[in-house]
């Protein structure tokens, strides 16, 4: 079996080092690269973020956990949508291994992204800020996202949950993979998907 090189390990791990800062991308860029693709990408990941965040305060509010779980399965993918058009031309999409909605489920540049964030996480107990790839006509910019206490309503240990939530997950998620979480895991990532011409542009 050949050795891989240092940069061929660095680069298969994800972390990349310039003027002794790291970058957290799958190839070497320029720092004010990264920071345009971080400035798009965080932008959009928080505003969907507040975004379901809201609606899920509501529906929590005026339905209870079993309601909330209704209006999450209609209405996530379609917030989702929106802040996607409020930005123009990109694309985002939620994703985990432990998915939920088989819509979500991730493809082999977005399972990546996941591994190297689970590696990271397992081997300095920390999550990395961002991860970016740049493939063919687009950079990818991940956002990564811990479990939180509200989320261990409908992703802890069934066990725990409340039986009412258990039942309405199964009949709207048959095959679902998202619980069993504790307080503090990674949970997945928002990834925002930005053309390679609206990068060069602002850029330039």
């Amino acid at each position: 079996m050949k050795k891989l090189t240092v940069a061929a390990t660095v680069l298969s791990a994800g972390l990349l080092f310039s003027c002794g800062q790291p970058q957290y991308t799958n190839v070497e860029m320029s720092p004010k690269k990264i920071k345009v693709i971080k400035d798009f990408g965080e932008d959009a990941a928080q505003m969907l973020l507040q975004e379901l965040k809201a609606e899920l305060k509501k529906a929590l509010k005026t339905k209870g956990p079993v309601g909330a779980i209704e209006t999450c399965s209609k209405k996530a993918m379609e917030i989702t949508q929106e802040v996607a058009e409020d930005f123009g031309d990109i694309e985002i999409k939620r994703t985990t291994f432990k998915y939920r909605n088989p819509k979500n489920k991730p493809d082999k540049y977005e399972a990546e992204a996941l591994k190297f964030f689970e590696k990271t996480y397992k081997e300095t107990g920390k999550l990395p800020p961002y991860y970016i790839q740049k493939l063919k006509g687009e950079y990818r910019y991940y956002k990564p996202l811990k479990i939180q206490g509200v989320c261990l309503t409908c992703h802890g240990d069934p066990k725990s949950m409340d039986p009412k939530v258990v039942k309405k997950l199964k009949e709207l998620y048959p095959n679902d993979k998202a619980t069993g979480y504790k307080l503090g895991d990674f949970r997945g990532v928002i990834r925002v998907s930005i053309p390679e011409d609206v990068i060069k542009k602002s850029c330039l």
